[in-house]
Protein backbone atom coordinates (compact mmCIF):
# COMPACT_ATOMS: atom_id res chain seq x y z
CA UNK A 1 0.00 0.00 0.00
CA UNK A 2 1.35 3.42 -0.99
CA UNK A 3 1.85 6.14 1.60
CA UNK A 4 0.00 9.43 1.26
CA UNK A 5 2.10 12.48 0.59
CA UNK A 6 1.63 15.76 2.46
CA UNK A 7 -0.96 17.14 0.02
CA UNK A 8 -2.97 13.93 0.14
CA UNK A 9 -2.86 13.84 3.94
CA UNK A 10 -4.16 17.40 4.05
CA UNK A 11 -7.11 16.48 1.83
CA UNK A 12 -7.80 13.32 3.82
CA UNK A 13 -7.82 15.30 7.06
CA UNK A 14 -10.00 17.99 5.53
CA UNK A 15 -12.47 15.39 4.34
CA UNK A 16 -12.53 13.79 7.80
CA UNK A 17 -13.27 17.21 9.26
CA UNK A 18 -15.88 17.87 6.57
CA UNK A 19 -17.74 14.60 7.14
CA UNK A 20 -17.72 15.10 10.91
CA UNK A 21 -19.00 18.66 10.66
CA UNK A 22 -21.68 17.60 8.18
CA UNK A 23 -22.82 14.88 10.59
CA UNK A 24 -22.99 17.18 13.62
CA UNK A 25 -23.94 20.28 11.61
CA UNK A 26 -22.04 22.56 14.05
CA UNK A 27 -19.18 22.18 16.52
CA UNK A 28 -16.34 24.07 18.18
CA UNK A 29 -12.70 23.49 17.27
CA UNK A 30 -11.98 21.53 20.50
CA UNK A 31 -15.05 19.37 19.81
CA UNK A 32 -13.90 18.72 16.25
CA UNK A 33 -10.41 17.82 17.44
CA UNK A 34 -11.87 15.31 19.90
CA UNK A 35 -14.28 13.82 17.34
CA UNK A 36 -11.72 13.47 14.54
CA UNK A 37 -8.62 12.76 16.68
CA UNK A 38 -6.84 15.51 14.76
CA UNK A 39 -4.68 18.00 16.59
CA UNK A 40 -6.16 21.38 17.51
CA UNK A 41 -3.48 23.00 15.35
CA UNK A 42 -4.56 20.93 12.30
CA UNK A 43 -8.24 21.63 12.95
CA UNK A 44 -7.58 25.35 13.32
CA UNK A 45 -5.64 25.51 10.03
CA UNK A 46 -8.20 23.52 8.02
CA UNK A 47 -11.23 25.28 9.47
CA UNK A 48 -9.67 28.63 8.57
CA UNK A 49 -9.34 27.48 4.94
CA UNK A 50 -12.91 26.18 4.87
CA UNK A 51 -14.26 29.44 6.32
CA UNK A 52 -12.33 31.42 3.72
CA UNK A 53 -13.81 29.31 0.89
CA UNK A 54 -17.36 29.60 2.27
CA UNK A 55 -17.73 25.89 2.97
CA UNK A 56 -17.91 26.56 6.72
CA UNK A 57 -19.63 29.50 8.43
CA UNK A 58 -18.64 31.02 11.74
CA UNK A 59 -21.40 30.55 14.29
CA UNK A 60 -22.10 31.82 17.79
CA UNK A 61 -19.79 31.69 20.76
CA UNK A 62 -20.74 29.11 23.38
CA UNK A 63 -19.55 28.67 26.97
CA UNK A 64 -16.63 26.31 27.53
CA UNK A 65 -15.54 24.49 30.69
CA UNK A 66 -14.67 27.52 32.77
CA UNK A 67 -12.44 29.08 30.12
CA UNK A 68 -13.00 31.52 27.33
CA UNK A 69 -16.10 30.98 25.19
CA UNK A 70 -15.52 28.85 22.09
CA UNK A 71 -16.88 29.71 18.68
CA UNK A 72 -19.03 27.18 16.90
CA UNK A 73 -18.49 26.44 13.22
CA UNK A 74 -21.42 25.51 11.01
CA UNK A 75 -21.21 23.48 7.81
CA UNK A 76 -22.72 25.44 4.92
CA UNK A 77 -25.19 23.07 3.30
CA UNK A 78 -25.54 25.40 0.32
CA UNK A 79 -21.84 25.22 -0.51
CA UNK A 80 -22.57 22.45 -3.04
CA UNK A 81 -25.86 21.62 -4.74
CA UNK A 82 -27.07 19.19 -7.37
CA UNK A 83 -29.97 19.49 -9.80
CA UNK A 84 -32.05 16.36 -10.44
CA UNK A 85 -34.62 15.78 -13.17
CA UNK A 86 -36.47 12.49 -13.36
CA UNK A 87 -39.68 11.34 -14.98
CA UNK A 88 -42.07 8.43 -15.33
CA UNK A 89 -45.44 7.51 -16.78
CA UNK A 90 -48.39 8.73 -14.69
CA UNK A 91 -51.99 8.27 -15.82
CA UNK A 92 -50.78 7.63 -19.37
CA UNK A 93 -48.80 10.88 -19.43
CA UNK A 94 -45.15 11.69 -18.79
CA UNK A 95 -44.70 13.34 -15.38
CA UNK A 96 -41.37 15.00 -14.55
CA UNK A 97 -39.87 16.31 -11.33
CA UNK A 98 -36.99 18.71 -10.78
CA UNK A 99 -35.25 18.74 -7.40
CA UNK A 100 -32.43 20.84 -6.02
CA UNK A 101 -30.54 19.13 -3.20
CA UNK A 102 -27.93 20.64 -0.92
CA UNK A 103 -24.70 19.20 0.48
CA UNK A 104 -26.67 17.30 3.14
CA UNK A 105 -28.75 15.53 0.49
CA UNK A 106 -31.82 17.55 1.48
CA UNK A 107 -34.33 18.74 -1.12
CA UNK A 108 -34.51 22.54 -1.02
CA UNK A 109 -36.62 23.14 -4.14
CA UNK A 110 -39.06 21.08 -6.19
CA UNK A 111 -40.97 21.53 -9.44
CA UNK A 112 -43.39 19.10 -11.10
CA UNK A 113 -45.04 19.17 -14.52
CA UNK A 114 -46.20 17.00 -17.40
CA UNK A 115 -44.14 17.03 -20.60
CA UNK A 116 -44.99 15.74 -24.07
CA UNK A 117 -42.69 15.17 -27.03
CA UNK A 118 -39.57 15.23 -24.86
CA UNK A 119 -36.59 16.54 -26.80
CA UNK A 120 -33.07 17.81 -26.28
CA UNK A 121 -33.98 21.22 -24.85
CA UNK A 122 -37.23 20.27 -23.10
CA UNK A 123 -35.83 20.97 -19.64
CA UNK A 124 -33.92 24.15 -20.51
CA UNK A 125 -36.32 26.58 -18.81
CA UNK A 126 -36.26 24.60 -15.55
CA UNK A 127 -32.48 24.33 -15.51
CA UNK A 128 -31.81 27.88 -16.66
CA UNK A 129 -34.04 29.31 -13.92
CA UNK A 130 -32.45 27.04 -11.32
CA UNK A 131 -28.95 28.27 -12.21
CA UNK A 132 -30.17 31.87 -11.93
CA UNK A 133 -31.60 31.30 -8.46
CA UNK A 134 -29.07 28.87 -6.98
CA UNK A 135 -25.33 29.31 -6.73
CA UNK A 136 -22.97 26.34 -6.49
CA UNK A 137 -24.90 23.81 -8.57
CA UNK A 138 -22.12 21.28 -9.19
CA UNK A 139 -23.94 18.57 -11.16
CA UNK A 140 -27.05 17.81 -13.20
CA UNK A 141 -28.46 14.29 -12.86
CA UNK A 142 -31.14 12.89 -15.17
CA UNK A 143 -33.24 9.84 -14.33
CA UNK A 144 -34.87 8.55 -17.51
CA UNK A 145 -35.74 5.23 -19.13
CA UNK A 146 -33.38 3.50 -21.53
CA UNK A 147 -29.65 2.95 -21.76
CA UNK A 148 -26.65 5.26 -22.13
CA UNK A 149 -22.94 4.69 -22.67
CA UNK A 150 -20.19 7.32 -22.81
CA UNK A 151 -22.67 10.14 -23.24
CA UNK A 152 -24.65 8.43 -26.01
CA UNK A 153 -28.27 7.47 -25.34
CA UNK A 154 -29.06 4.53 -27.59
CA UNK A 155 -32.23 3.05 -26.08
CA UNK A 156 -34.98 5.32 -24.78
CA UNK A 157 -38.76 5.64 -24.68
CA UNK A 158 -38.30 9.29 -25.72
CA UNK A 159 -36.97 9.09 -29.27
CA UNK A 160 -36.19 12.82 -29.31
CA UNK A 161 -33.20 12.42 -26.96
CA UNK A 162 -31.59 9.33 -28.51
CA UNK A 163 -28.04 10.02 -29.66
CA UNK A 164 -25.09 12.02 -28.38
CA UNK A 165 -26.67 15.50 -28.30
CA UNK A 166 -28.86 15.43 -25.18
CA UNK A 167 -26.26 15.13 -22.41
CA UNK A 168 -23.57 17.11 -24.24
CA UNK A 169 -26.01 19.99 -24.78
CA UNK A 170 -26.54 20.54 -21.05
CA UNK A 171 -22.92 19.91 -20.14
CA UNK A 172 -21.72 22.46 -22.69
CA UNK A 173 -24.32 25.06 -21.75
CA UNK A 174 -23.98 24.86 -17.96
CA UNK A 175 -20.38 23.73 -17.55
CA UNK A 176 -21.00 21.07 -14.91
CA UNK A 177 -20.93 17.25 -15.04
CA UNK A 178 -24.18 15.79 -16.43
CA UNK A 179 -25.08 12.28 -15.32
CA UNK A 180 -27.68 9.90 -16.73
CA UNK A 181 -29.23 7.08 -14.75
CA UNK A 182 -31.76 4.59 -15.99
CA UNK A 183 -35.12 5.01 -14.24
CA UNK A 184 -35.44 1.49 -12.87
CA UNK A 185 -31.77 1.36 -11.83
CA UNK A 186 -32.33 4.47 -9.72
CA UNK A 187 -35.61 3.08 -8.38
CA UNK A 188 -34.09 -0.23 -7.31
CA UNK A 189 -31.17 1.63 -5.76
CA UNK A 190 -33.69 3.63 -3.75
CA UNK A 191 -35.46 0.42 -2.71
CA UNK A 192 -32.10 -1.12 -1.75
CA UNK A 193 -31.30 1.76 0.60
CA UNK A 194 -34.43 0.85 2.58
CA UNK A 195 -33.18 -2.70 3.18
CA UNK A 196 -30.84 -4.08 5.82
CA UNK A 197 -27.57 -4.33 3.91
CA UNK A 198 -26.29 -6.95 6.35
CA UNK A 199 -29.00 -9.42 5.35
CA UNK A 200 -29.90 -8.23 1.85
CA UNK A 201 -27.04 -8.03 -0.66
CA UNK A 202 -28.80 -8.54 -3.99
CA UNK A 203 -32.04 -6.90 -5.08
CA UNK A 204 -33.82 -7.09 -8.44
CA UNK A 205 -36.55 -4.63 -9.41
CA UNK A 206 -38.85 -4.69 -12.42
CA UNK A 207 -41.09 -1.87 -13.61
CA UNK A 208 -44.10 -2.43 -15.88
CA UNK A 209 -45.52 0.94 -17.00
CA UNK A 210 -47.91 -0.73 -19.49
CA UNK A 211 -47.57 1.81 -22.32
CA UNK A 212 -43.79 1.30 -22.53
CA UNK A 213 -41.73 -1.86 -22.30
CA UNK A 214 -40.65 -3.10 -18.87
CA UNK A 215 -37.24 -2.40 -17.41
CA UNK A 216 -35.23 -4.14 -14.71
CA UNK A 217 -32.52 -3.06 -12.32
CA UNK A 218 -30.08 -4.99 -10.17
CA UNK A 219 -28.20 -3.81 -7.10
CA UNK A 220 -25.46 -6.05 -5.70
CA UNK A 221 -23.62 -5.06 -2.52
CA UNK A 222 -24.63 -1.40 -2.78
CA UNK A 223 -23.60 -1.10 -6.45
CA UNK A 224 -25.91 -0.86 -9.47
CA UNK A 225 -25.00 -3.61 -11.91
CA UNK A 226 -25.21 -2.23 -15.46
CA UNK A 227 -23.42 -4.86 -17.56
CA UNK A 228 -21.69 -4.34 -20.89
CA UNK A 229 -22.81 -1.12 -22.63
CA UNK A 230 -25.13 -0.52 -19.63
CA UNK A 231 -27.61 -2.89 -21.32
CA UNK A 232 -28.41 -4.99 -18.23
CA UNK A 233 -32.11 -4.75 -17.43
CA UNK A 234 -33.51 -4.30 -20.93
CA UNK A 235 -35.89 -7.20 -20.28
CA UNK A 236 -38.45 -6.09 -22.85
CA UNK A 237 -36.26 -7.94 -25.38
CA UNK A 238 -36.72 -11.28 -23.64
CA UNK A 239 -38.85 -13.65 -25.78
CA UNK A 240 -41.47 -14.34 -23.10
CA UNK A 241 -45.01 -15.49 -23.80
CA UNK A 242 -47.11 -13.50 -23.25
CA UNK A 243 -44.87 -10.51 -23.85
CA UNK A 244 -45.42 -7.15 -22.10
CA UNK A 245 -47.36 -5.72 -25.07
CA UNK A 246 -49.53 -8.82 -25.53
CA UNK A 247 -50.61 -9.47 -21.96
CA UNK A 248 -53.99 -8.38 -20.63
CA UNK A 249 -52.97 -6.52 -17.46
CA UNK A 250 -56.50 -6.90 -16.09
CA UNK A 251 -56.27 -10.69 -16.31
CA UNK A 252 -54.47 -12.08 -13.21
CA UNK A 253 -53.78 -15.43 -14.88
CA UNK A 254 -51.91 -13.84 -17.79
CA UNK A 255 -50.00 -11.49 -15.46
CA UNK A 256 -48.90 -14.39 -13.24
CA UNK A 257 -47.73 -16.33 -16.30
CA UNK A 258 -45.65 -13.36 -17.48
CA UNK A 259 -44.14 -12.43 -14.12
CA UNK A 260 -43.36 -15.98 -13.03
CA UNK A 261 -41.11 -16.47 -16.07
CA UNK A 262 -38.99 -13.41 -15.28
CA UNK A 263 -38.73 -14.43 -11.61
CA UNK A 264 -37.42 -17.84 -12.60
CA UNK A 265 -34.83 -16.27 -14.93
CA UNK A 266 -33.45 -13.95 -12.23
CA UNK A 267 -33.69 -16.60 -9.52
CA UNK A 268 -31.59 -19.06 -11.52
CA UNK A 269 -29.03 -16.48 -12.65
CA UNK A 270 -28.64 -14.21 -9.60
CA UNK A 271 -30.60 -15.84 -6.73
CA UNK A 272 -31.48 -12.43 -5.22
CA UNK A 273 -32.79 -12.12 -1.69
CA UNK A 274 -35.55 -9.76 -2.88
CA UNK A 275 -37.44 -9.07 -6.10
CA UNK A 276 -39.71 -6.03 -6.22
CA UNK A 277 -42.27 -5.36 -8.96
CA UNK A 278 -43.68 -1.91 -9.75
CA UNK A 279 -47.01 -1.60 -11.56
CA UNK A 280 -50.46 -0.12 -11.03
CA UNK A 281 -52.09 -3.44 -11.94
CA UNK A 282 -50.49 -5.50 -9.16
CA UNK A 283 -52.78 -6.94 -6.47
CA UNK A 284 -52.63 -9.24 -3.45
CA UNK A 285 -54.45 -11.90 -5.48
CA UNK A 286 -51.74 -11.81 -8.14
CA UNK A 287 -49.03 -12.01 -5.48
CA UNK A 288 -50.57 -15.08 -3.86
CA UNK A 289 -50.90 -16.86 -7.21
CA UNK A 290 -47.41 -15.79 -8.24
CA UNK A 291 -45.77 -17.26 -5.13
CA UNK A 292 -47.46 -20.61 -5.72
CA UNK A 293 -46.50 -20.59 -9.40
CA UNK A 294 -42.83 -19.84 -8.71
CA UNK A 295 -42.65 -22.53 -6.03
CA UNK A 296 -44.08 -24.97 -8.55
CA UNK A 297 -41.67 -23.96 -11.33
CA UNK A 298 -38.56 -24.08 -9.10
CA UNK A 299 -39.72 -27.23 -7.27
CA UNK A 300 -39.25 -25.47 -3.94
CA UNK A 301 -35.47 -25.12 -4.37
CA UNK A 302 -35.48 -21.34 -4.22
CA UNK A 303 -38.00 -18.59 -3.51
CA UNK A 304 -36.93 -14.95 -3.18
CA UNK A 305 -38.94 -12.50 -1.11
CA UNK A 306 -41.33 -10.97 -3.65
CA UNK A 307 -42.83 -7.54 -3.08
CA UNK A 308 -45.31 -5.41 -5.02
CA UNK A 309 -45.34 -1.60 -5.22
CA UNK A 310 -48.02 0.37 -7.06
CA UNK A 311 -45.71 3.21 -8.06
CA UNK A 312 -42.00 3.79 -8.53
CA UNK A 313 -42.25 7.41 -7.34
CA UNK A 314 -41.00 7.02 -3.75
CA UNK A 315 -38.07 4.71 -4.49
CA UNK A 316 -37.19 6.53 -7.73
CA UNK A 317 -36.81 9.84 -5.93
CA UNK A 318 -34.86 8.26 -3.06
CA UNK A 319 -32.49 6.61 -5.51
CA UNK A 320 -31.96 9.78 -7.55
CA UNK A 321 -31.17 11.79 -4.43
CA UNK A 322 -28.66 9.17 -3.29
CA UNK A 323 -26.98 9.09 -6.72
CA UNK A 324 -26.76 12.90 -6.86
CA UNK A 325 -25.50 13.03 -3.27
CA UNK A 326 -22.72 10.58 -4.14
CA UNK A 327 -21.72 12.86 -7.00
CA UNK A 328 -21.53 15.81 -4.60
CA UNK A 329 -19.32 13.74 -2.32
CA UNK A 330 -16.96 13.13 -5.24
CA UNK A 331 -16.69 16.89 -5.63
CA UNK A 332 -15.55 17.13 -2.02
CA UNK A 333 -12.07 15.86 -2.87
CA UNK A 334 -12.24 12.39 -1.37
CA UNK A 335 -8.95 10.66 -2.25
CA UNK A 336 -8.50 6.92 -2.43
CA UNK A 337 -5.20 5.27 -2.99
CA UNK A 338 -3.76 1.76 -2.69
Amino acid sequence: MLKANRAQMKEINKNLLRQTLKEYRKATKPELAALTHLSVVTVNSLISEMVASGEVIEGDEVPSNGGRPSRQYVYNGNYRKALIIYGYEHHNKDLFHMLIINAFGECIERKTDYFSNVGINSFDIWIENAFKVHENICAIVFGLPGAEENGVIYVNDYSGIIGDKFLSYYQSKYGVPVLYENDINATVYGFYTRQNSHTVQTVVGLYYPRIYGPGAGVVIKEEIYKGCKNFAGEVNWLPLKPSWNEVNYDNPEEVVLMLSQIIVVYSCVLAPERIVFYGDFLTEEILERLLLRVQELLKGHFLPHIQFEKSIEKDFETGMIQIAYKELQKREGIIEWY
